[in-house]
Order: structure tokens, then C-alpha cells, then sequence
């Protein structure tokens, strides 16, 4: 019995000794009051990181040893009554050559970034609401807004989107939104998850029915989700795995403690990402249901808010105190 313990022990260790590992490239930071970090996106050597206020920072990385700041991109309009009103860039992704940034109180801004070096809007949504995120579906945007639940915009033409469904639910914070066809799924922090059935085809966008609510005693933030199975950044909670083999009766099958809030998810292959207020985990899911921990990166004074691989490099955006905030990039 102990031989056919000590191999299972070898096998087990020499699986983790195999399974995907982060290492430390390199760290770059700067000194700059900001108030908000939520997300970034990279295409080629050029990252795009909203930054609230302050609008959108453009960095050159193609010498990870030298990141440098190209651009930034703000923008503010006159409005009625209310005088002159800024961006607050909350969210931005990548779509070909074009940024799509949810702006705040300026709406959906589509940017042309041909020229880092200055970035120019090609078209936008505003319908007096403050956007704080969105969901990209082929031609569609799913526009969550920052207390009135979410629409939907047709973006084909950008010098003419339209409106095509409105899911408004006053007070309900919009954090995150993900597609599981016919559904839709929408976190709401202290709202939870709200889940949308359509009819199909889907892209009528007509609802079926009225949506169904899942609650679990935390606030939901993010969610990720890989064939029936949804993660869901649960706050202090931690991680949470659900089975949604039916979406409108979602179950708990799992659940994972962090290292503080978690903030943001991500999956490449077999392998979960966390960032969490003090750390970032890597985890196994061979098999879904259960992650295993392979991998702890702590920190302290760091708290990661969001994740991205590119060119097998994990980048990972942290706040470190009011007046910094930065960029650490791993090898995978």
C-alpha cells in the first residue's frame, strides 16, 4: 500500500511540474492619481487601458523592458443645461481596427486606432444613460448601463446605429454580461445574475418570458462561460461554479475561497485565471466542475483587476494604493 501510495504522490507531482505556470517578466507601473481600473485590451505591440477620467491611456509594448505611454484619448460635449460633460472610460474591446469604449455619461464610443497616436471616434450610441460596459455578438452590442439594466445596438452601419431591444430595469448596476444562446446572462453586484431567455433565432432579440433571478448571499461581478458551466467572481465569496445545463435553473456545484475579492476570470485551454485583491490563482479544470489550484501569485499591496493573454504572456492590470497603479506580465 505504501509503494501505490508513493507513485500516486509522484504521479500527482509530476502533473503539477507539467501544468501551465506564471512567471514574472516584468513590472511596469506608473504615479498617477486614478479612480478607476476595470479593464484593458491589446492588439499587436499597443495596449488600450481605460482609466475612468482620465480617459484612455495608449502604451507602446513592444519592449516589455520599455513599455512607454504613445497617446491618451478624452472627449467631452456640451449638453443643455448641464454644460460641458467629460467621459469616464469605464470599459474598452477590440473589434478588427476599431476600439469600442463604453464612455459613461458620453455613451458608446467607437474609435478608430489605425494611428495610436491619435485616436479618432467613427461613430456612437448615447441615450442619456451612463454605459458602463457591453458585450460584442457578431454585429450587436449588448450595452450594460451603470443603473438601468442593458440594450441592444446594431452597429453594422456606425454612422447609423439603431436601437433593436431594450431591457431597462431601473437600479439595477450592470457589472457584466455574457451570451449562452438563447440566453443572456447579467450580473448585477448586490442585484446577482438576472437571466434573459429569447425566442429563437436569437438575433430577433424577442424575450420569452420574464427573467429569472439568482440569488446566493453575495455580490456577483464577473462571469465566464465554457460550454454548461458559468464562473462567477462572487466578491469576498470567492469563486463560484455553477451548472447551467438549464440557464433559467442555474446550481451551485462549487465553490472556491480567495485571496480577497476576485475581480476578473480568465480561461486558456485547461487553465482558470483569477485576479483577486491580493493574488492572482491558477486553477485546472480538466474537469469543470471541480477547479484545481495549481498556481498562487501573491502580492501584497497589489490588488489585480483584470486579466489578458497575448502572445502567451499573461498581463496583469493592478491598482497598488490612490496614486499607482500598473502592468505585470508573465510568462505562461
Amino acid at each position: 500500500m505504501k509503494k501505490i501510495g508513493i507513485v500516486v504522490l509522484i504521479i500527482f507531482t509530476v502533473g503539477l511540474l507539467k501544468a501551465q505556470q506564471i512567471k514574472l517578466r516584468t513590472n511596469y507601473s506608473m504615479s498617477q492619481k486614478v479612480f478607476e481600473l476595470s479593464n484593458f485590451d491589446i492588439q499587436d505591440t499597443i495596449l488600450y487601458l481605460p482609466l475612468g477620467e482620465k480617459g484612455v491611456q495608449v502604451l507602446d509594448i513592444a519592449n516589455l523592458d520599455s513599455i512607454k505611454v504613445l497617446s491618451s484619448y478624452t472627449d467631452s460635449e456640451e449638453r443643455r443645461g448641464k454644460g460641458t460633460i467629460w467621459g469616464t472610460a469605464h470599459y474598452v474591446k477590440l473589434v478588427d481596427n476599431r476600439l469600442f469604449l463604453s464612455f459613461g455619461d458620453l455613451g458608446l464610443k467607437v474609435l478608430d486606432v489605425s494611428n495610436p497616436y491619435l485616436l479618432s471616434p467613427v461613430g456612437g450610441y448615447y441615450r442619456n444613460k451612463e454605459v458602463y460596459c457591453f458585450k460584442i455578438f457578431k454585429h450587436y452590442a449588448f450595452i450594460g448601463y451603470k443603473n438601468y439594466g442593458f440594450e441592444i445596438i446594431d452597429f453594422s452601419d456606425l454612422q447609423n446605429i439603431k436601437l433593436v431591444a431594450r431591457k431597462n430595469i431601473k437600479d439595477f448596476p450592470v457589472k457584466d454580461i455574457q451570451i449562452f444562446e438563447p440566453n443572456v446572462f447579467v450580473s448585477g453586484a448586490k442585484r446577482g445574475l438576472k437571466i434573459f431567455e429569447f425566442r429563437k433565432p436569437f438575433e430577433s432579440f424577442k424575450q420569452a418570458g420574464f427573467p429569472r433571478n439568482y440569488l446566493n448571499g453575495n455580490e456577483i461581478y464577473k462571469i465566464l462561460i465554457r460550454d454548461k458551466i458559468a464562473y462567477v467572481a462572487n466578491n469576498f465569496r470567492g469563486l463560484t461554479v455553477i451548472n447551467i445545463l438549464l440557464p433559467q435553473y442555474p446550481s451551485e456545484i462549487f465553490k472556491i475561497k480567495t485571496q480577497g475579492r476576485v475581480n476578473d476570470l480568465l480561461i486558456k485551454g485547461n487553465y482558470l485565471y483569477l485576479s483577486c485583491q491580493k493574488a492572482i490563482h491558477v486553477f485546472d479544470i480538466t474537469d469543470p466542475e471541480k477547479p484545481v489550484k495549481i498556481q498562487d501569485y501573491i502580492e501584497r499591496g497589489k490588488d489585480f483587476k483584470s486579466l489578458k493573454i497575448h502572445k502567451n504572456q499573461l498581463f496583469a492590470l493592478y491598482r497598488g494604493g490612490r496614486k499607482n497603479y500598473g502592468i505585470v506580465v508573465f510568462d505562461l
